[in-house]
C-alpha cells in the first residue's frame, strides 16, 4: 500500500522538517501508512500540488495561515493547527495522531 501524505507548514521549513522526520519515523515503525513532510509556506502550494496530502498541519508560530490554507485548500484537504507544546517537544506520535484526526474529520 502507497503511504498517504500529510504535509506540515511553517516560516522557513526548518523545524518542521525536524519534527516530520520524527513522524515519518514513528509512521513506519508502526506501520501506519503516512509519509510526512515538512515545508516552508512559499513552498506550500507546490508541495500540495505534487504530494496530494490527506491533511495539512499548520504550525504554532504560523497559526495565522490557517485562515489562508483553509480556505484555499479546506473543502478538498482538511487543514489543522499543531499544538504548541506538542510542536515544542517535537512529539511526532501526538502530531501524527492529531494529523489523523484531522484527516478523519472531513
Amino acid at each position: 500500500m502507497a503511504d498517504k501524505n500529510i504535509l506540515l507548514v511553517d516560516a522557513a521549513g526548518m523545524s518542521i522538517s525536524l519534527l516530520a522526520k520524527k513522524m515519518d519515523d514513528y509512521s513506519h515503525q508502526n506501520d501506519l501508512g503516512y509519509s510526512v513532510t515538512g515545508v516552508a509556506d512559499s513552498d506550500g502550494p507546490s508541495k500540495i500540488a505534487e504530494l496530494e496530502p490527506v491533511a495539512i498541519m499548520i504550525a504554532p508560530q504560523v497559526s495565522y495561515l490557517f485562515d489562508k490554507y483553509n480556505k484555499e485548500y479546506g473543502d478538498r484537504i482538511p487543514v489543522g493547527k499543531i499544538e504548541m507544546v506538542q510542536y515544542g517537544m517535537m512529539d511526532g506520535k501526538k502530531v501524527l495522531e492529531a494529523s489523523i484526526a484531522v484527516e478523519n474529520s472531513k
